[in-house]
């Protein structure tokens, strides 16, 4: 009922913010809002309509382009597979991609306008959706689609999609362009899982999930200024909270886990980001989950249930190597346990991964864009175009 209620009082009240990693000058405040549930959507039922989205049926296996390798690797080359094999490199400017039978959702809205691409997800806040002539080098499209999001408002611009029927394990590919001298608060590409599956998103900003219900994987700017660092937001079972003492309805917000001060946006130019999540073959532990994201195909981290350790600030996660000042600032003290980041993503395996929602959700200035362009959810690695 707790949730349900969240769900009426978000829908209601639009987005709710608060701060962000690297705005913070101390370890514990951390938090922000998970970026508010999705209204005035689009069509229900969400199936392709045709266009250049697609969905393809059956469930996931496991990765035939492994991203893991087993360790962070803060810059260095990418050990779970470059672009050439992925599924990038059979398909160049990603022409007949959404064929591969490995690919679940794509889109790189070549439309005629926004209502036709907007037709093909299960909830939109289109009011910041336009269609544009910018694309990335190598696309062989010509369109783009720019989401405007104002701290006066309107607050958020997104779309969202349900994948059915589910799936174990997924690779995230998609292209972005941030505008400059923007306070970003909310982003970026969400992945995750509802159970059972919504139609909309339900972020339940402040709540731990409890992980029969939810779960969500993001990557988005933190901090604020230019060229501002980029990091995970993410919301599982096993989350830590800002909190000493975790208590109320405002105890959870996103954890950040990178902490790599090289893994930052490129004002006004396109990046390509690879986001790569297995979940727990086991609902009774973390055991065999994976995440991993890579920058322009070079790996950025690669977490899997040994390996790279680390140590918690608060809800601030520092794998070994760490670079950025949220934790270089609060080095550990010898009593500091050293442990691995528990993925324990789910407790049952009706949880899946079945949501993907990217969005902008700005709370304070003026307004400001992202563009984002070819899409690719996938079973195995998909790799930047070739």
């Amino acid at each position: 009922m707790k949730h349900v209620l969240f769900l009426v009082s978000i829908s209601a009240l639009g987005l709710i913010g608060c701060g962000s990693d690297d705005s913070s000058g101390s370890p514990s405040s951390g938090g922000a809002s998970s970026g508010g549930a999705s209204s005035g959507g689009a069509n229900s039922g969400g199936a392709n309509s045709g266009g250049n989205a697609g969905v393809a049926g059956g469930s996931a296996g496991s990765s035939s382009g492994g991203a893991s390798s087993g360790g962070a690797s803060s810059g260095g080359a990418s050990s779970g597979g470059a672009s050439s094999s992925g599924l990038s490199s059979k398909y160049p400017g990603d022409q007949g991609i959404d064929k591969d039978p490995d690919v679940v959702w794509y889109e790189g809205f070549e439309e005629a306008n926004v209502d036709a691409v907007v037709a093909r997800y299960n909830d939109a806040k289109k009011s910041g959706l336009s269609l544009d002539s910018d694309v990335p080098p190598k696309s062989s499209g010509q369109k783009s689609m720019k989401m405007t999001a104002s701290g006066s408002g309107p607050n958020a611009a997104d779309l969202f999609k349900r994948l059915d029927p589910g799936y174990e394990e997924l690779f995230v590919r998609y292209y972005a362009k941030y505008q400059s001298g923007v306070q970003w608060h909310h982003t970026g590409v969400w992945v995750g899982g509802y159970n059972p599956a919504s139609n909309w998103p339900s972020p339940q900003a402040g709540l731990k999930p409890d992980g029969n219900d939810r779960f969500s994987v993001s990557i988005e700017p933190v901090g604020s200024g230019a060229n501002p660092r980029l990091d995970y937001y993410n919301y599982w079972m096993k989350m830590h909270s800002w909190m000493d003492n975790p208590s109320g309805s405002t105890a959870y917000y996103g954890n950040t886990l990178v902490h790599d001060a090289g893994f930052k946006v490129d004002d006004d130019q396109w990046m390509c980001i690879e986001i790569h999540i297995k979940l727990n073959p086991n609902p009774g532990s973390g055991a065999g989950a994976e995440l991993g994201v890579w920058k322009n195909d070079v790996s950025v981290i690669q977490y899997n249930d040994t390996s790279p350790m680390g140590y918690w600030l608060k809800d601030k996660f520092c794998p070994d190597g760490a670079t950025s000042a949220s934790c270089t600032d609060y080095p550990p003290s010898s009593s500091t346990p050293k442990v691995a980041l528990d993925l324990q993503y789910r407790n049952t395996a009706a949880l899946k991964l079945n949501a993907f929602w990217p969005q902008n959700y700005i709370t304070q200035g003026g307004a400001g864009s992202v563009t984002y362009d070819h899409m690719v959810v996938a079973k195995s690695r998909v790799g930047c175009m070739q």
